[in-house]
């Protein structure tokens, strides 16, 4: 099985202690068949010049990770056709040491978990031909 966008069941938010209201239709992205999910999102803020990066979390082999992104040069408008977003580095990650994680495999994991999660982890219905690259 590999990563799918989809609502996060009331069951789930239980048994991982998700900040989630029941019933509220969050979405994650996730892998059932190895226990991994990713949930969190691009946060934009143009007010003060705010440079838009990725906050998320991912859970894998039992942690949970607390990870940054910064995004490269990608697409300014969601009319672009693909609509490219770029992920340029990860630039913070709780806990520093990944948990006692395997470094190579947090990565892979990550991109995998990335490239479903698309533009807004849901349906990416206002990006459904995207393109997503990275630059680490």
């Amino acid at each position: 099985m590999a990563f799918v966008n989809e609502v996060v069941s009331d069951e789930d938010i239980a048994r991982y202690n998700l900040p989630f209201k029941p019933g509220a239709g969050r979405y994650w992205t996730r892998d059932k068949e190895n226990d991994c999910y990713l949930w969190g999102g691009i946060v934009e803020s143009y007010a003060r010049d705010y440079v838009s990066e990725g906050q998320f979390w991912l859970y894998l082999h039992g942690k949970l990770l607390d990870v940054s992104l910064n995004l490269g040069h990608g697409s300014i408008s969601l009319r672009e056709k693909p609509f490219y977003i770029v992920w340029k580095e990860v630039s913070h990650v709780q806990p520093y040491d990944l948990g006692g994680l395997d470094r190579s495999e947090f990565f892979s994991v990550l991109k995998q978990a990335l490239l479903v999660f698309g533009y807004d982890g849901e349906e990416n219905r206002f990006a459904p031909d995207r393109v997503v690259t990275f630059e680490f």
